[in-house]
């Protein structure tokens, strides 16, 4: 495998607020990402920091009656200690307000005016002449000019969507103080967008974007490219703009060349040529972003760093927003979840888990739904593969000494490790994707496959007895164990601390893609075994959207309903009445039977039946999950059952068949045609129907 060298970077985070659950989406991504392509031998940088200009912490810091520069060392602190809380490794986290940022500000700068791009002109702002500044869109409110809507920024209408200048609006006034402001001329900067058009274009169609965000772009492009103002009026917190005495430059415009400035900060202290990075072909530059920011890193940015000869994003890999329970994010709902109160909360994997598990290759957005997360983290991550761990490396250090041997592995023991080491490529593969879910949904896989071999080999069964065979049983626990190590390594990126335990009670060195073919066997020896994680309790994830008292007032301060947010009417569906097709029977013996939403977690065929498959499902039992035998095989495949939500009858009494115990029954539906599962259930493992 050829050793590439990747620089990658996630969105800058702003100064102005702490890290919230959906600022985690993007910094979890990129780290699972960039922690992948070191398990797999490349060189892979992440660089990231603190956006930290603009007019929001000019105004926070005079509110607080402190120097802009002491409110973004005060949040620094707190940003990277929550992100040390979520176990995100980067190569350097920095800030743009440093030297090298302003250094490369002004050398971008400068090449631009000397490439003729630059202009300048007078335009018309909203002035506070109470407050002795101009307003930035976002500090004015009044009525939309198109819809009338009011209570309306001065940029966009929430409730008709329609773009305007701030002087547009209806009857304006400032945020800060109420006054109302007055329109005055101010002489501002533009970079001209439109003479860059073609190359652009041609970014665009490039392999840096997806064809999503495509045509996204291209959409933008062929509608003609605005002139983009790269100035703002004082008082401002950045960088003056050399030779224009009183401008500086528009966050937007040094924000991203943070990215730049954090490398050229690492490699000072590291020795390193900071051109090797950006300004060299070879190195992948990578930059996951959220999608409201697509237009500033595939239009402004490219543009920035093409007059300046930078090297080109090999990569923009844009993402959705994250809802909480189905909608916005909210402090009113109590779904405004700090990255702080997550770690008091629950432990970073358990998020880490269940974000890559949702994340695939598109900008859809994703939904933190706390039921789901629950079942998704107790049947995937504990159930299952911490499950394995434990019951293997378990049994070996009580019943084996803790000692491992190879030397009788039979067919079955050597097909389960064949098998795993096949389906490594293909996770490395979703992991070079970006598609991490697909990347969770075949590592799952194979901890099912080895739970499954674990108990029908049952090893506990060569211990005692007049065939007991100790040997038998040590060779099957060292498959097993060594199907730990490799899924250890495979999903090491997505949970570091996981794997850490593993390698310890393995007593191993940290393991990576390159170690996969040093097979456990004799000399390896399991000691000191600990659960990696324990099964937790449903009320600990509850407590997420539990507001403290804190967050109770500041919900109560936010709950006033802007426009556009007034609940609509659903449409009313119209009642079908139909004849009975049995007879009719009281409520009472519907009550009877107790209707839970499964997931099937393995599933195969039951020997010497051509009909029955035996399921593992997940029913959201305290004892974990139930075995169910169903006359399915016909019409289903056992490995397109994995990962499948079903409906199940789960106080069944139980019944053997083919030697196997069944404890419930899967619900279908049959016609002439055949038999169906039913569709989608958007519920979690273990809600009952009613």
């Amino acid at each position: 495998m050829e050793k590439r060298r990747l620089l990658i970077t996630s969105g800058l985070p702003y100064a102005n607020g702490p890290i919230h659950l959906g600022h985690m989406v993007e910094t979890i991504q990129t780290d699972i990402f960039a922690r992948a392509m070191r398990m797999m031998g490349h060189e892979a940088l992440y660089m990231c920091g603190d956006d930290t200009h603009g007019t929001p912490i000019e105004i926070s810091a005079t509110k607080r009656g402190i120097a802009p520069e002491d409110l973004i060392k005060e949040t620094y602190a707190s940003h990277t200690a929550d992100f040390k809380g979520f176990d995100i490794a980067f190569t350097n986290y920095y800030t743009t307000h440093s030297a090298e940022n302003k250094a490369l500000a002004y050398d971008i700068f400068e090449k631009m005016q000397a490439a003729g791009l630059v202009r300048v002109e007078k335009i018309k702002q909203l002035y506070s002449e109470s407050l002795n500044r101009f307003l930035p869109d976002r500090y004015v409110k009044g009525k939309c000019p198109k819809c009338g809507a009011e209570d309306q920024y001065g940029d966009v209408c929430e409730v008709c969507k329609d773009r305007y200048d701030a002087i547009d609006l209806v009857e304006p006034k400032c945020v800060l103080d109420g006054s109302t402001p007055v329109i005055r001329e101010s002489q501002h900067l533009f970079i001209s967008l439109s003479e860059l058009a073609d190359f652009l274009r041609d970014f665009a169609k490039s392999d840096a974007l997806s064809s999503e965000v495509e045509n996204f772009v291209m959409t933008w492009i062929e509608e003609g490219l605005k002139d983009w103002n790269i100035s703002r009026d004082k008082p401002y917190f950045g960088f003056e703009i050399p030779g224009y005495p009183d401008k500086y430059f528009y966050v937007w415009m040094d924000a991203p060349i943070g990215y730049m400035a954090s490398t050229m900060a690492w490699c000072k202290a590291n020795n390193k040529s900071f051109d090797d990075y950006w300004k060299n072909d070879k190195t992948e530059i990578w930059h996951f972003i959220g999608k409201d920011i697509i237009y500033f890193h595939t239009l402004f940015w490219p543009a920035m760093l093409k007059v300046a000869g930078y090297a080109l994003p090999k990569r923009v890999h844009a993402h959705g927003f994250l809802t909480v329970n189905g909608t916005k994010m909210s402090k009113s709902r109590g779904t405004f979840i700090l990255a702080s109160k997550y770690l008091k909360t629950l432990p970073a994997a358990y998020l880490r888990f269940y974000f890559a598990a949702k994340l695939s290759t598109g900008v859809d957005d994703i939904d933190l739904n706390i039921e789901d997360f629950y079942f998704r983290v107790r049947s995937g991550l504990i159930d299952n593969l911490a499950n394995l761990h434990n019951r293997s490396f378990s049994f070996a250090e009580t019943k084996l000494d803790g000692k491992l041997s190879a030397a009788r592995f039979d067919d079955d023991c050597r097909k389960l490790i064949g098998d795993t080491k096949a389906r490594l490529a293909e996770i490395c593969k979703a992991y070079e994707n970006v598609d991490l879910a697909a990347a969770i949904k075949a590592i799952c896989e194979i901890g099912n496959a080895a739970n499954l071999f674990y108990q029908n080999q049952a090893p506990w069964s060569y211990l005692k007895g007049e065939n007991a065979d100790i040997e038998k049983a040590r060779a099957i626990v060292t498959a097993c164990a060594e199907v730990v190590r490799l899924i250890a390594i495979a999903i090491k990126p997505v949970v570091p601390d996981f794997a850490e335990k593993i390698f310890a009670q393995l007593n191993l060195p940290d393991q990576n893609l390159a170690d996969i073919d040093n097979c456990l066997g004799d000399g390896n020896v399991i000691s000191h075994v600990e659960k990696t994680y324990i099964r937790p309790e449903r009320e600990t994830f509850d407590a997420l959207t539990v507001p403290d008292e804190t967050e109770a007032a500041a919900a109560a301060a936010a709950a006033k309903v802007l426009p556009g947010e007034e609940k609509v009417e659903e449409h009313k569906v119209a009642e079908i009445v139909r004849e009975p097709l049995k007879p009719l029977i009281d409520f009472e013996d519907f009550e009877k039977l107790d209707i839970r939403v499964g997931k099937v977690l393995a599933c195969e065929r039951v020997k010497k039946s051509n009909k029955l498959l035996c399921s593992q499902i997940e029913i959201g039992h305290p004892d974990g999950p139930v075995q169910i035998v169903s006359g399915i095989s016909k019409y289903y495949e056992p490995e397109s059952m994995v990962g499948r939500t079903v409906l199940v009858v789960t106080n069944l009494k139980p019944r053997e068949m083919f030697g196997l115990k069944s404890c419930g029954m899967v619900l279908a539906a049959s016609d002439d045609a055949g038999l169906e599962l039913p569709g989608t259930i958007l519920r979690a493992p273990g809600a009952k129907v009613k």
